[in-house]
């Protein structure tokens, strides 16, 4: 998988964390957030396991997208939920971003205050081609930073 594409998948993830109200729970420290890709149209396209170590202050905590360290991902803008729900400690939703990558994803994330994972399912158009990845999302405080 390109460049490109891991930026796009871990944008989704800011997009979708930046949005959901369960920041309260997350734990300031150091985080790690391993994201795994895939192509859901070529199962052979894979990357490997993309590793985020950051460190989260009191402030960064209320917005756990603090966890992916600000990763850019030009060509999105303005990710609305389509819809959203909360069930436990559970995060569903679906999202739209405008932009030139025309995104769409839905997903799920399950989170504690010291723990998070889930998958995502996105499609967009890149560079005049649709492509669909699932991404799988593991991220652990590991301690104080």
């Amino acid at each position: 998988m390109s460049v490109r594409g891991i930026q796009i998948m871990a944008g989704i993830l800011a997009a979708t964390l930046a949005g959901a109200s369960f920041a309260a729970e997350i734990q300031p420290g150091l985080w790690e957030l391993v994201v795994e890709n895939r192509g859901l149209d070529s199962p052979d396209v894979t990357s490997e396991p993309i590793t985020i170590s950051r460190c989260l202050t009191e402030e960064d905590a209320q917005d756990p997208s603090g966890v992916l360290g600000g990763v850019a991902n030009p060509g999105m803008a303005d990710c609305t939920y389509t819809q959203r729900s909360f069930s436990g400690n559970t995060f569903r939703f679906k999202m739209r971003c405008d932009g030139s990558l025309g995104l769409q994803a839905r997903g799920e994330v399950t989170y504690s205050a010291i723990s998070m994972d889930g998958s995502i399912i996105s499609m967009a158009n890149m560079d005049g081609q649709a492509i669909m990845l699932e991404s799988k999302i593991t991220a652990r405080r590991r301690g104080g930073c």
